[in-house]
């Protein structure tokens, strides 16, 4: 003997479906710059960006306190060379390998591994290299 479904599971199988779609649907490119810089940063700078990540006590030097950029440069916040120093490619690599990712890199490799043409790959990794500055820019201390 069959029996029909409640309408508690029906409803409830279709916000398992909606919410499951919905959470497809939201690409990495809609990720704040908190969830990038948490996935991408959070490790070494810790979850504050106070320099004080799970990986910071092997690191020689610390990772620096990115809540203090903009005292440290006059009140003003260096987006641009924020932005340039996580892109990491443009920067000299003298003695080796530094601690910190060439982020431009590997965002760029990442996407492009994922099918997206050469200049989209680089508009993505711009797009989520932006995103942690501009998001590193809000939680500065004065």
């Amino acid at each position: 003997m069959r029996h029909a479904p409640s309408v508690g599971s029906v409803v409830g199988s279709v916000l398992f479906v909606v919410l499951g779609l919905a959470t497809a649907a939201r690409s990495e490119e809609e990720q704040s710059g908190r969830q990038l810089y948490l996935r991408y940063c959070g490790t070494c700078h810790g979850p504050q960006a106070k320099g004080d990540g799970v990986a910071s006590s092997f690191m020689r030097p610390s990772p620096p306190d990115l809540t203090l950029l903009a005292k440290q440069h006059g009140g003003e916040f260096p987006l641009e060379t924020v932005a340039k120093k996580i892109d990491g490619r443009e920067m000299p690599r003298v003695h080796g390998d530094p601690w910190m990712p060439v982020w431009g890199t590997v965002l760029s490799e990442d996407a492009a591994s994922a099918g997206k043409s050469k200049a989209a790959a680089e508009e993505h990794a711009q797009g989520r290299i932006l995103a942690i500055a501009e998001y590193l820019k809000t939680i500065q201390v004065h």
